[in-house]
């Protein structure tokens, strides 16, 4: 008797969906803002996802957590001291920064049960909640970046898809804010979807900063749960971002040569933020 199998899926089209074997379902649950449910994968391990979309899994979550802190850390002018992060309700991105040794960093996510869930089912990720010097607000992050009289030296958006409550992290009146409240020196950096799958995204990016920064450069990164394998960040400053000033320890993923290397673009990529 053949055994029935479980699949999550995340459709990328109408024709193409990435699938993903599951021992269980642990938790699906509709909050204010979205639908949230966990996976335990055969190959990923866990598996939180969001509206349907792959968040993070065990497995791979240090390329995209790596990439969105210590891309922006070894790019600012100013040795960071305070950092923002709108959205990452993981833990992932405090995580990274508190072992950096930050002494400030201030994580707004408008969804309080993305945290609670994460409490419970990955809690190796959450704990950096409990930290010395790391603060979480649940909390809308776009009123916080408009109404916050503090200075930041990094400030990270670690969002879902420019859709729903994300929608508003990639518009020009958000960036005004982040400008006036990031320290000289500083840098702001926002994932920004994968390039092939959703090149509007990148481009959103790329818009909502450049009337602000003088510098706007995008990223790469290999992430093979997130669409197409293929993931984008987009930073921004007003200082010379060509090269690092200063380096940083090999992670996971991150190194220094990936520090440079990841500013080198497909030229599809290319056509999409010129």
């Amino acid at each position: 008797m053949k055994l029935i199998e479980n699949w999550f899926s995340e459709r990328y089209s109408d024709n193409l969906q990435l699938s993903f074997r599951v021992r269980d379902q642990l938790l699906s649950v509709k909050t204010d803002f979205q639908r949230i449910d966990v996976f335990d994968t055969y190959d990923f391990g866990k598996l939180l996802s969001i509206d349907g979309t792959v968040q993070l899994t065990e497995r791979d979550e240090f390329v995209y957590h790596e990439m969105i802190t210590r891309m922006p850390y070894v790019y600012s002018k100013k040795v960071p001291e305070s950092v923002l992060i709108i959205g990452g309700g993981d833990g992932g991105a405090a995580g990274e920064l508190s072992n950096m040794g930050l002494s400030k960093v201030i994580n707004v996510e408008i969804d309080g049960q993305v945290v609670e869930v994460c409490r419970k089912h990955f809690p190796e990720l959450a704990a950096s909640f409990d930290k010395k010097g790391v603060k979480l607000m649940v909390g809308d992050g776009i009123k916080y970046a408009r109404e916050t009289k503090e200075k930041f030296d990094m400030i990270i958006i670690d969002s879902t898809d420019p859709v729903g409550p994300a929608e508003g992290l990639f518009n020009d009146a958000f960036y005004n804010d982040v400008k006036r409240i990031l320290s000289p020196g500083g840098v702001v950096v926002t994932q920004s979807g994968s390039p092939f799958y959703q090149p509007t995204a990148i481009g959103l990016a790329q818009k909502g900063m450049k009337p602000h920064f003088k510098n706007v450069r995008s990223y790469t990164a290999f992430i093979p749960t997130y669409p197409s394998g293929f993931w984008s960040f987009t930073m921004a400053a007003d200082h010379d971002i060509q090269k690092p000033f200063r380096d940083l320890p090999s992670g996971k993923y991150f190194n220094m040569e990936i520090a440079t290397s990841s500013f080198s673009l497909p030229e599809f990529v290319k056509t999409l933020i010129t």
